[in-house]
């Protein structure tokens, strides 16, 4: 009879458990989902009000048919260039369709790249033919640079010691068993092994992003490590929408363009373009 009052009280204190476990979860997936619900509505509140912005800025600008979103592309992209050609200084045109990027002096191909790997924002899918002008049919503006190597770098030489008269007189007048032979110094030159990306911010409120990779598989791998470009921008943009939504408000919603080049074509870019260089895109 003990026994069995024993297993009783055992049996009800494991459903109290599992109970109370049980209520836990609930709460716990209630949160995540008003979570995710507030962070979808605030998200999708800083999309539509980008876009407003956008739309506003465009106004004035020539209509286009929906239809003819095709050639208000090419217009754009002609004309952007022309007007880039223009400078007297090194220009960045970008045709996302062709795979291709490319340095421009004077309209002139300085250097040219093969785009391995792109990715846009939903912002520039949603755009219509007027916002599209708008944004591109001019150059655009280098605002401010962010790298993970140094736009320009130098090294300081130590110059020779300059020898007085007195020296140089000694050294002719020494025998040639005493000279000091002519040694030579020799430095290992050693490439580091460093993850070559950068940021440039645009005059147009949107961000253009470069990574060098030699491959797609080393940017997924990249990427898995937690090493990559595109794994950082996540994180980041994470946390900034986190400290937002915890707060209620909208979070910063800045539109994307991130391609991958091999990296020695990155590296170069970005030490040869000037520091408020013009930018033609072509989505």
């Amino acid at each position: 009879m003990k026994n069995s009052v024993e297993d009783f009280d055992s049996l009800f204190e494991n459903k109290k458990k599992y109970t109370g476990l049980k209520i836990f979860v609930v709460i716990f997936i209630l949160f995540l989902l008003t979570l995710t619900g507030v962070y979808s509505y605030l998200s999708i509140g800083a999309v539509r009000e980008r876009m407003e912005v956008a739309k506003a800025q465009s106004e004035g600008t020539i209509s286009g048919n929906p239809l003819l979103i095709d050639l208000m592309k090419d217009k754009a992209w002609v004309e952007s260039r022309l007007k880039m050609a223009a400078s007297d200084s090194i220009g960045l045109s970008i045709d996302l369709g062709q795979h291709t990027i490319q340095m421009e002096l004077k309209g002139v191909v300085v250097m040219k790249s093969k785009i391995r790997d792109y990715s846009t924002s939903g912002f520039f899918k949603r755009m219509d033919g007027n916002v599209y002008f708008a944004m591109f049919g001019t150059p655009l503006t280098i605002q401010s640079y962010v790298s993970s190597i140094e736009k320009n770098p130098f090294k300081v030489i130590q110059a020779p010691k300059t020898k007085t008269a007195e020296e140089i007189k000694a050294e002719e007048e020494a025998p040639l068993s005493t000279a000091k032979p002519a040694t030579t110094a020799t430095t290992t030159d050693s490439i580091p092994d460093e993850n070559v990306f950068w940021t440039v911010k645009l005059d147009r409120d949107f961000e253009l992003n470069i990574q060098g990779i030699d491959s797609v598989a080393e940017s997924q791998s990249r990427y898995k490590l937690g090493k990559g470009f595109e794994f950082k921008r996540d994180i980041r943009n994470i946390i900034n929408s986190f400290d937002h939504i915890v707060k209620f408000k909208k979070p910063t919603y800045t539109p994307e363009i991130l391609i991958s080049i091999p990296e020695n074509e990155a590296k170069a870019i970005l030490r040869a373009l000037p520091r408020n260089a013009s930018v033609t895109i072509r989505i």
